[in-house]
């Protein structure tokens, strides 16, 4: 699963997050991570490998809460580039 977590994680990056989609894509300067409170060890992990495979790559600020509770606040409007529930 880490694997698996890593490579998407890795995959962001590569996202644009301008309006243009044909306009060349700008690095975030951070990725906002909503994640389940059990997935903190693992998420941790992550972000270790992936600033590690890439040191000039986007901060990584995470949000570890219930899954419900994560879902409220980006319903009410809270920026997340990534969630991740539990099941």
């Amino acid at each position: 699963m880490l694997g698996l977590c890593t490579v998407a994680a890795l995959t962001l990056t590569a996202c644009s997050s301008g309006s243009d989609p044909h306009a060349e894509a700008d690095e975030p300067e951070e990725i906002t991570v909503f994640a389940a409170a059990s997935l903190t060890e693992v998420f941790d992990d992550i972000a270790d490998e992936y600033t590690a495979a890439d040191p000039n790559a986007p901060d990584v600020k995470f949000s570890f809460a219930g899954s419900s509770d994560l879902v409220s606040q980006i319903s009410e409007g809270a920026p997340a580039d990534v969630i991740a529930t539990a099941r």
